[in-house]
């Protein structure tokens, strides 16, 4: 079995867990924001959507550029609504699950870039990047968004055993 296969079960996992907490946006919500520095309740969701599509640039590309000199910078999508940015969220999921089901052992090590107009913002193994800032980072942005339902009443799923607004998972 490839590395990438091996993987597969928790980024199964995670994504669906993700996905039931994206499911619970309220529409309403989407504009709160819990402090004047902090994101909206939709913007971080749009993020969580956009963040399994780079999976597939960090299989099939050395680096990626933020902020490309000739192009446009990477923007976070900005879904106005729940449907769309779950939507968008399976689209990406389903095309880094396929990138990472066939992503080749061989360049598992080779370094990956993550660029700034073309400056070397930071460089990882492949697979840490994809552990990090796939899987990682995907986690981190969940468990804000589930902190940002919580204070606006809004019942939180159940991801790796019962939650009290699911407690018969």
């Amino acid at each position: 079995m490839r590395v990438g296969e091996s993987m597969l079960p928790e980024f199964d996992m995670e994504m669906a867990n993700t996905r039931r907490v994206l499911e619970r946006l309220p529409d309403d919500k989407l504009d709160w924001k819990i402090h004047e520095k902090s994101n909206t309740i939709g913007w971080v969701a749009n993020h969580l959507a956009d963040i399994p599509s780079w999976a597939s640039s960090i299989v099939k590309q050395d680096s990626f550029d933020v902020e490309p000199t000739a192009g446009e910078p990477h923007a976070t999508p900005s879904e106005s609504t729940t449907g769309a940015i779950v939507a968008l969220f399976d689209k990406n999921v389903a095309m880094a699950r396929t990138a990472i089901e066939g992503m080749e052992d061989a360049r598992l090590m080779d370094p990956w870039r993550l660029l700034r107009t073309g400056e070397v913002l930071m460089t990882m193994p492949r697979i840490a990047v994809l552990r990090t800032w796939v899987f990682s980072h995907t986690i981190h942005h969940r468990a804000h968004l589930c902190v940002y339902l919580r204070v606006n009443d809004v019942p939180v799923p159940g991801m790796y055993g019962p939650s009290a607004d699911d407690p018969g998972m």
